[in-house]
Formats: structure tokens, sequence, C-alpha cells
């Protein structure tokens, strides 16, 4: 991190200014014993380094465990809340040093009998059913110096919050975010799991395929700095969608750092219709340019347009090839070049996730269409997208 960004988390009590002296304490007294076991090559890469920092430090070996306030937004995802909670059953941090706060936007409240034994569970009543407003509600109610976020569509490694603890005290982090591992259970849904995980699926969004620890846009689930989440104010309740990129844009924009660790894995449960999936993008790319019209620096990149830019030549190509014939070769040869990296990338993504080759490959124009589209959209809105009481939980959750 900069020293000006660096300079500013501090002030605001956002940066442990003491973690590299504690990390020099920690190596020091670790250092004969760790000879004694075996000689250990450091890594070049600054990095890589952190990262391996990250791993080394966890919350038990930290003077203090701060106290972790886990902000569970739901609505109707029943099944998927079980596994949910029972990954915070498991978690090695301890349990009376962190609560659990859910946000029921559910049409049938949700039965505390699926509660497991023993967490410092509340739930409260999300009248507003979007995601923002119930985040908001929820941070008002929470004790924790760090603010878990945490989707209903996925459950965590055991030692999720340590590893997150450890990240954010190390790095000095204002919000740290894990890698997606989705995870799907019809043959469509195994197919979707595929596709959207990959650069050609999902394009820059590194938290679905980066192997880089590091600087990063966005984070999800996401482990916010509580100062910070005040200072800004919390979640932009007027968007329906994409309310997380907008947040992690404004702490960017205050000094603050967004970190990524893949080296910890979040499961996600994905779309398992390609109908759930086309509105979920669509969706990301309206609101992609409604977030963007709200003046944040650095927001919107030229690679954000892509897709939509992808879609006009479709149209305009098949238009213009009608009109004058000539103009057919190179618009059969786009074509032919988008369906041999589409095979490529499709066959090599199935043969990872255990799906369907064919099913894939038909993903990938989905999910590049519905965002296209959905950014066209947004730019033809005046002001914010109205959707009404449409949006859900399950539609606002960014993996």
């Amino acid at each position: 991190m900069g020293q000006g960004a660096r300079g500013i988390g501090e002030e605001h009590g956002l940066v442990d200014a003491d973690a590299p002296r504690r990390l020099r304490e920690l190596r020091f007294a670790n250092a004969g014993r760790q000879s004694e076991i075996e000689p250990r090559r450091a890594p070049a890469h600054p990095r890589a380094r952190l990262s391996q920092e990250t791993k080394e430090v966890k919350a038990s070996a930290l003077s203090r465990r701060p106290f972790i306030s886990v902000l569970l937004p739901v609505r109707g995802e029943s099944e998927e809340l079980i596994e949910c909670l029972a990954s915070l059953a498991r978690q090695t941090y301890p349990r009376s040093r962190f609560e659990i706060l859910i946000a029921d936007g559910s049409d049938r409240p949700v039965d505390p009998v699926i509660f497991p034994v023993g967490l410092d569970i509340h739930i409260y009543q999300n009248k507003v059913k979007t995601m923002s407003p119930g985040l908001n509600m929820l941070a008002r109610q929470a004790r924790g110096e760090h603010l878990a976020i945490v989707s209903a569509h996925t459950w965590l490694p055991d030692d999720y919050l340590d590893r997150m603890v450890a990240t954010a005290h190390v790095t000095g982090a204002a919000n740290v975010g894990a890698r997606v591992r989705k995870v799907a259970r019809s043959p469509w849904g195994k197919a979707i799991a595929a596709a959207t995980s990959c650069p050609f699926g999902v394009g820059s969004s590194i938290q679905h395929h980066g192997a880089e620890v590091g600087p990063a846009d966005s984070a999800f689930p996401g482990f916010i700095a509580r100062l910070m989440f005040e200072r800004l104010g919390g979640f932009n309740t007027a968007l329906a969608c994409n309310e997380d990129d907008e947040f992690n844009a404004r702490v960017r924009a205050a000094g603050g750092l967004v970190w990524y660790d893949p080296g910890v894995e979040v499961m996600y449960r994905p779309r398992e219709t390609l109908g759930g999936l086309f509105y979920q993008h669509f969706r990301y790319g309206r609101w992609k340019v409604a977030v963007a019209k709200l003046g944040l620096p650095a927001y919107l990149r030229p690679h954000h347009a892509i897709p939509s830019l992808a879609v006009a030549g479709a149209v305009l190509g098949v238009v213009a090839s009608v009109i004058w014939h000539p103009l057919a070769i190179p618009t059969a040869g786009a074509a032919i070049a988008y369906c041999a990296i589409a095979i490529y990338t499709g066959r090599k993504m199935a043969v990872e996730h255990g799906a369907s080759t064919w099913r894939t490959v038909l993903v990938f124009p989905v999910v590049h269409a519905a965002y296209g589209l959905g950014f066209i959209r947004g730019l033809l809105d005046r002001g914010l997208p109205d959707e009404g009481q449409k949006p859900t939980t399950q539609a606002q959750s960014r993996p």
C-alpha cells in the first residue's frame, strides 16, 4: 500500500501501524524452530511474501482477537442458508468473538429451528427486501470491529474468519475478499459454474479466476473495517444491484485498500438455469452504467464496454451484410473466431468442472449478450433504473 493510503488508514484507525513490528517479532521467535525443521526459501515477489505472511500469522497469534459481526442478508434461500450457517458453526475462530446478524427479507420468515446450537444469532426483518438497506440495518446493530458480509449462497472454509482477520491485520486493508469456487447441482448449473469461472466468461472479475494476491477493485464476500464502513456511510441504499462495486470504489477513492486473497476460497451456489443467468448478468450490465453515472473516479473502464460493443457489432454486422454483401466476410470471420474461442475455452473449463462441453459453450453467448444488452439499456436510462419491488437478495449478491 502506498504511503498516502497507509497514512490515511492509520489516521482513521483502519491500518494497524504495529503490524510490521509484530510480524518481525513473530518471525524472530519462530526462526530457530523453523530452521531446526527444514530450510525454507522465501517467495521472491513482495505480494507472494505477503500472501505467505497471512497464512503464517493466524488470528490466534495476534495480541488480541477483534470481535466480528457476520452480516447475512437472506430472502428465501432455505437450503443454502442451512449450508451457510453450518459452515459458520465450524469456524475455528472463537464463538465468543463473533456474532451473526440476519436480515430476513423472505416472504416466509426464516425458522430459527435451522440455527446451529451455540451460535450467537440475531434475526431482523428486512421489510425493504433489498440488499443495501438490509446490510446497513444490520451494521447499525452490529458490535464488531469488522463486518463480515456473507452471502446465503456461500459456505465458508473452517478457518475463514481466522484468515480474514490475519489478512486485514497484515495488509491494513479496509476490505478483504476471497476467491469464489462455484459448486452446482444440475447439468446446466455445472456448465454455468464452468463458463463463469474464467476470463473469457466474466472478464476482469478476478474473484472468479484470479490466482495472484494483491489489491483489487472489489471484494467478495467482503470483510470490512467497521471504521471505514461508518466513515463512508455504509452501502448506497439507492442501488438495487452492484452496491458492493460502488462501495469498494468509494473505499479506494478514500485512500483505503481493497485486498484479494485467492488462498481463501468460499464455495458458492451459482444460477442453475440460463434464464436466471441471463437476468442476473443483464442487471449487472445495466447497473454498471448506473453506478458509473454517479461520477465515481476510475470506476468504468474500456473493457467493461466490450460485451455491449460485441452485441452491437453482431447486430449491425448482420444488417450491413444484407445491405452490402462484401461485409459478410468480416462478419462471418468474427463469428467464427468467437465460436472457436468459446469451444476451446468451453472444453477446457468443462473438464475442470465436470460439466458438459456443449452446455458450457452455450453459456458464453448468454452471459455476453445479457451483460452487453444490460449495458446498452443502462446507457438509455435516465437516472437509476426503476425496478420496483423486483430486485431480490439473490440477484443482488454479486460473486
